[in-house]
C-alpha cells in the first residue's frame, strides 16, 4: 500500500539513512516523486521519478511526458535511469541511460567502472572513454547527492550527461520557505550560473524529502522552465 507523505511525516532522508546500517532488507523500499513542469503560467509537462533503494544499491528512473499545448508539438517521451551502489557517502552511479522515444539516435548510455577508474560512453553509434573522477555523479544522482556531501558555500561537482563529464560549480545562496502543492517546505537553495555555453540551474533541497522540491532551469538562449514537486509516495513497508 502506498501512502501520500505529509509535511509532518517521517523524513525520507532519515529512512534512507537508516538503510545504510541495515544488514539486509526483506524487499527494497520504493518512493515515487511527481513534478509539474511549467514555462511561465503554462504547464507543459509532468515528470515521474522513482527511487528504489536497499542497504547497498539504488536505482532512479525518470520519465518526462509533455502535456497541454506542448503535447501537440512535442511527441517525445524522455526517459532516464541511474543505478549503482549506495552507502554512507551517498550514491555511486555505475550506469546511466538517456532515451528519447521518437529520436533513438539521441540515446546515450554511460558505464562507470570505479575499480578501473574509467567512464565509458556509447552514443551516436560510437564508444568513447575517459578517466573517472572520484566524486562523479550523473544527471539524476547528482540531485540527491547534496544532502550526503554537506556542500560548503561553493562546490565543484563532476557530472555526466551520458556523453561526457563536466565540472559544474554550485553556490549555496541561502535558505527559503516555499509554499508548494506538498505544503510549506524549508529548503536550501543552490545555484549554477548560466553561461553562454550552458543553461543555469537553481535547486531547492529540503531535509524533509529525498528528492529536490523545486528546480528552475534558465536556458542559455533565454527563458525558464520550472519543475515543482507536487506529490510524493512512499512504499508502506
Amino acid at each position: 500500500m502506498m501512502k501520500i507523505l505529509k509535511t509532518n511525516s517521517l523524513s525520507l532522508i532519515a529512512l534512507l539513512a537508516a538503510f545504510v546500517f541495515t544488514p539486509a532488507l526483506a524487499a527494497p523500499a520504493q518512493s515515487t516523486f511527481t513534478y509539474s513542469v511549467s514555462q511561465g503560467k503554462a504547464v507543459i509537462g509532468e515528470i515521474q521519478e522513482t527511487l528504489t533503494i536497499d542497504a547497498q544499491r539504488y536505482k532512479l528512473e525518470n520519465k518526462t511526458i509533455p502535456l497541454g499545448v506542448a503535447a501537440i508539438f512535442v511527441k517525445d517521451i524522455i526517459t532516464m535511469s541511474s543505478e549503482g551502489g549506495y552507502g554512507p557517502s551517498g550514491f555511486q552511479p555505475e550506469r546511466f541511460e538517456f532515451h528519447r522515444s521518437t529520436k533513438p539516435k539521441k540515446d546515450a548510455i554511460a558505464r562507470f567502472d570505479w575499480t578501473g577508474k574509467k567512464a565509458e560512453f556509447s552514443y551516436d553509434g560510437k564508444t568513447e572513454s575517459q578517466a573517472l573522477p572520484e566524486l562523479l555523479q550523473d544527471r539524476l544522482s547528482a540531485l540527491y547527492q547534496f544532502r550526503f556531501i554537506k556542500p560548503p558555500k561553493t562546490l565543484t561537482l563532476p557530472i555526466s550527461n551520458g556523453k561526457k563529464i563536466e565540472n559544474q560549480l554550485f553556490k549555496y545562496s541561502g535558505e527559503e520557505t516555499l509554499t508548494l502543492p506538498i505544503g510549506k517546505v524549508k529548503a536550501m537553495r543552490y545555484v549554477r550560473e548560466r553561461t553562454p555555453d550552458d543553461d543555469g540551474i537553481a535547486l531547492w533541497i529540503s531535509e524533509q524529502w529525498a528528492a529536490p522540491v523545486k528546480i528552475v532551469v534558465t536556458r542559455k538562449k533565454g527563458g525558464q522552465t520550472e519543475q515543482i514537486l507536487k506529490r510524493a509516495k512512499l512504499d508502506g513497508r
